[in-house]
């Protein structure tokens, strides 16, 4: 929701939280600035599976998609806000370089590249030096308190000169990183995050857990200490949930048969499927489809009721 600004009738479009899981990112005509403070979070970010880690700021926009695969302890705090309210002559409209527009807005409008223009090495993620983190997170704790507390009729002028301190530090760090060419070559991916992006892609196969051994080259005992670091399960028991996560959503959102679905999501069996279902969320598919709104999401354990 838009800020109500309490001095004058009309809606600021900027949104924080103090306390954010990454759930509500991104959000349709923001870009969003997550400050990752404490813990760590795996991440899908348009398709590609990334672990940020914390001091980390992420620069997110309205083109990017986000899935959370895993978080651990995570804190983080996160700024939303529409381009204009930097500058009024930029928004979404006129952020590529092939828009003409006044000169006076271009460096500005460049800064914004670390939110809109990612590719597949740079998904907005950028590591915090501790000199830099702190800076940042004190500038982000001062914006937070003061779009809660709107001190007084100027409230909106502080908050626009912080986040652009904040938007210019994070600019200095992604181009010093620009030049030490962290993102020139292809982000390497540990064993762990590799066999991840490999289940999201072929969950609807037959995997096992010599494929996903044979595809980083370790032995099982191996793979598994290094998922299980990562993403507090084993491979095999990463993958069943991943399938039932899916399962979830297609018995919520889909009219497929429940053999259909178990076949869709790389269960040779409906049976086993049910079995399985029923075993890890608590209630049967069946049930599940009857009334899926008033239950949670699949976390890896039984979901529970509204």
């Amino acid at each position: 929701m838009p800020q109500k600004d309490r001095y004058k009738s009309r809606f600021i479009p900027i949104e924080y939280k103090f306390f954010d899981c990454i759930l509500e990112v991104p959000q349709k005509d923001r870009c969003t600035i997550v400050l990752v403070t404490y813990g760590s979070v795996t991440l899908k970010i348009n398709g590609h599976i990334r672990l940020i880690t914390s001091p980390c700021a992420l620069c997110l926009s309205q083109y990017d998609t986000v899935e959370v695969i895993h978080r651990d302890k995570l804190s983080a705090k996160t700024f939303h806000f529409d381009p204009w309210f930097i500058k009024a002559d930029l928004c979404f409209e006129n952020l590529d370089d092939e828009i003409e527009i006044d000169s006076r807005y271009e460096y500005d409008r460049k800064k914004l590249y670390m939110f809109t223009q990612h590719d597949n090495v740079f998904q907005g993620a950028i590591s915090l030096p501790p000199i830099y983190y702190m800076r940042v997170n004190e500038l982000m704790l001062m914006i937070g308190a003061e779009t809660y507390a709107q001190s007084d009729g100027f409230w909106t002028c502080r908050i626009r000169r912080m986040l652009l301190q904040v938007i210019n530090t994070l600019f200095d760090v992604y181009v010093d990183q620009c030049k030490l060419k962290m993102f020139d070559e292809p982000v390497t991916l540990n064993p762990a995050s590799l066999c991840a992006e490999y289940i999201h892609n072929n969950y609807s196969k037959d995997i096992t857990l010599n494929d996903l051994c044979a595809l980083v080259n370790l032995n099982r005992t191996s793979l598994n200490t290094k998922f299980k670091a990562q993403f507090s399960c084993t491979c095999m028991e990463y993958l069943l949930n991943y399938r039932l996560k899916i399962s979830q959503e297609l018995l919520s959102n889909t009219n497929m048969k429940i053999s259909e679905i178990a076949e869709n999501c790389g269960f040779k069996y409906d049976s086993y499927f049910n079995r399985q279902f029923t075993r890890k969320l608590g209630i049967s598919p069946a049930t599940y489809r009857k009334n899926p709104l008033s239950y949670t999401a699949f976390e890896s354990g039984p979901i529970r009721t509204f």
